[in-house]
C-alpha cells in the first residue's frame, strides 16, 4: 500500500518539476554589447559635387555631438589631412598647433573656444583646405580624444571623409587661320594659337611647339617671336611662353601670333601647335592640347586684259553704227572779266541798247522842251 502510494506521488511530481524548471532553462543567454561612444563625430565636404579642380578650396565641418550623460569639460580635437593632396588654408575656431610635415591640425580644449557641452549638446568646427594635387579620393579624418566629462573620462569617436576627388588642369589649344585670309601662293598666311587654362590654378610653365611644312610654307615672323626655328625640319619652340607673355592665371587665354608665306599651291598641308610639359604654381604636370590647321593654298589667279565693249550683230539683224555722243566743252572766262560777285557778265542785246540810250535821252529833252515854251510866253 505504501509503495502503491509513494509510486503515485512520484509520478505526479515529475511534470510539476519539469514545469517550474522551465523558466530556468528557456532564460536567454546574456549579449555583450559594443561600447558607444559618449562623444559623436560627423565630418562632411560642404560641396554638391565632390569632384574639385586644382586650386579650389574644400569646406569640411566637423559636427561633434555630447551623447553622454555628463557635462563635458573637457574636449581636445585633431584633424588629420592628406599632405600630398590637401594644403591647410583656415580653421574656426583656429587650431593651437599645426603640422604642415604630418598633415594634422590639433585643438587642445574645444571647450574654451564652447564652453562645457552639456549633454546633447552641438558644436561646429570648420576647416578649410586647398586641394593642391590631383587624387582619386580625398581623405580627411577628424578625431576627438582623451574627451573629459563631469563623471570622469569619455569615450571619444571619430570620421573620416573620403568622398571628395581631386582633378587637374588642362590646357586646350585652338588654332586657325585669321579670318578673311585666303591661302594663296606668294602672299603672308597668318595663324592664331589661342591657350586656355580650364584650371583653377595660375600656369607657371608653358611650352608651345609649332610644327609646320618648309615645302609649301616659309616661317616669317611670330609674336611673341620663337625661342628656336628650325627651318629645315619646320619646327618653332617656345621653352615657356610665359616668360614673355607672364603666367596664365585660372580660367583665362593667351594668344600667339604666327605669320607665314605660303610658297606653292597645295590642297594637302598640316600645320600643328601643341603643348607638353605645361607645370602649375604647385608644380603639377598639366595635360596639354594640340590642334592642327589642314591648309589648301591657290595660285593668284593671272592677270588678263579686259577688252573694249563691242557691239556685235546677231545674225539677220542689221549692224548697229554708234553714234558719237556730243560733249559739252567749256569755255574759260578770263578771271580778270569777272566783277567782284564772282558771276561772269551776260552779253547785252540790241534792243537793250537803244531803250537804254532813249532813257538817258529823255531827261535833257523834256527840259530844253519846257525851256523854249518859256520864252514863247
Amino acid at each position: 500500500m505504501i509503495k502503491r502510494t509513494l509510486s503515485i506521488l512520484f509520478a505526479a511530481a515529475i511534470p510539476l518539476i519539469f514545469l517550474f524548471s522551465l523558466p530556468i532553462f528557456s532564460q536567454p543567454a546574456p549579449t555583450v554589447q559594443a561600447q558607444t561612444d559618449d562623444i559623436v563625430v560627423d565630418k562632411q565636404l560642404q560641396r554638391d559635387d565632390p569632384v574639385v579642380l586644382v586650386g579650389e578650396t574644400l569646406t569640411f565641418t566637423i559636427r561633434i555631438e555630447n551623447q553622454s550623460a555628463f557635462a563635458v569639460t573637457t574636449l581636445p580635437l585633431s584633424d588629420t589631412f592628406n599632405t600630398a593632396v590637401l594644403g591647410f588654408a583656415s580653421a574656426i575656431p583656429a587650431p593651437d598647433t599645426v603640422n604642415t610635415a604630418t598633415g594634422r591640425l590639433d585643438w587642445a580644449d574645444l571647450t574654451t573656444f564652447f564652453g562645457d557641452l552639456a549633454p546633447g549638446q552641438v558644436v561646429t568646427v570648420v576647416t578649410e583646405f586647398i586641394a593642391e594635387h590631383p587624387a582619386t579620393a580625398i581623405v580627411n579624418q577628424a578625431e576627438v580624444h582623451d574627451a573629459v566629462g563631469s563623471g570622469g573620462d569619455l569615450n571619444g569617436g571619430d570620421d573620416a571623409d573620403d568622398s571628395g576627388e581631386s582633378i587637374g588642369g588642362s590646357l586646350p589649344l585652338e588654332k586657325r587661320i585669321m579670318d578673311g585670309i585666303t591661302p594663296t601662293a606668294g602672299l603672308p598666311l597668318t595663324f592664331t594659337i589661342a591657350i586656355t587654362n580650364e584650371g583653377a590654378v595660375t600656369v607657371t610653365v608653358l611650352p608651345l611647339t609649332e610644327n609646320y611644312d618648309p615645302d609649301i610654307i616659309q616661317f616669317s615672323s611670330a609674336v611673341p617671336p620663337p625661342d628656336f626655328v628650325d627651318e629645315i625640319t619646320g619646327i618653332l619652340t617656345w621653352t615657356d611662353i610665359t616668360s614673355p607673355l607672364g603666367d596664365l592665371p585660372a580660367f583665362s587665354t593667351i594668344s600667339v601670333t604666327v605669320v607665314f608665306t605660303a610658297l606653292t599651291a597645295t590642297n594637302d598641308s598640316i600645320n600643328q601647335a601643341s603643348i607638353s610639359g605645361a607645370v602649375d604654381w604647385y608644380d603639377n604636370d598639366l595635360a596639354g592640347g594640340a590642334d592642327d590647321v589642314p591648309i589648301t593654298i591657290i595660285n593668284q589667279p593671272a592677270a588678263t586684259a579686259t577688252p573694249g565693249s563691242t557691239n556685235t550683230p546677231q545674225p539677220g539683224a542689221p549692224a548697229s553704227t554708234s553714234t558719237p555722243t556730243a560733249t559739252a566743252t567749256a569755255t574759260a572766262v578770263p578771271a580778270a572779266a569777272f566783277p567782284e560777285t564772282g558771276i561772269p557778265p551776260t552779253a547785252v542785246s540790241p534792243l537793250t541798247a537803244v531803250l537804254a540810250l532813249f532813257a538817258a535821252i529823255l531827261p535833257g529833252a523834256l527840259w530844253l522842251w519846257r525851256q523854249r515854251r518859256r520864252l514863247r510866253k
